[in-house]
């Protein structure tokens, strides 16, 4: 058999151009997916949709995590300098308990010792 060229030369200018041959679409094919254009707009869209949330979701635990971190961070210098005051206060309170220290108090009161006819037991 032979092919039929008759529609696919155009003569431009004394050139003879090949136009592309147009290739018939069966029926079968066009009741395949006849939504086919929609559905690829609405998959772009969900993906787009997708891309959007989980961009704002990363950046949102990146910034919940920074967060996190500053505040151990704070916590961290606030319980070292507490944990030194502690160590001043328990040393001032070992200090006070001494002899020494509670008679040189009793003294700037106006206290004296009491002699030895003064002392009492239970």
């Amino acid at each position: 058999m032979y092919k039929d060229f008759s529609g696919s030369y155009v003569a431009v200018l004394g050139r003879n151009r090949r136009r592309p041959h147009k290739r018939k679409t069966t029926s079968a094919a066009k009741k395949f997916l006849p939504a086919a254009k929609p559905l690829w707009h609405v998959i772009g869209a969900m993906l787009l949709i997708t891309l959007v949330i989980g961009v704002t979701s990363t950046i949102w635990y990146g910034w919940q995590v920074r967060s996190a971190l500053d505040e151990i961070g704070q916590a961290k210098a606030v319980n070292g300098s507490l944990a030194a005051e502690n160590k001043l206060l328990a040393v001032k309170r070992e200090l006070m308990l001494s002899q020494e220290y509670m008679e040189e108090a009793a003294r700037q009161q106006g206290l004296t010792l009491p002699s030895k006819n003064q002392l009492r037991y239970p």
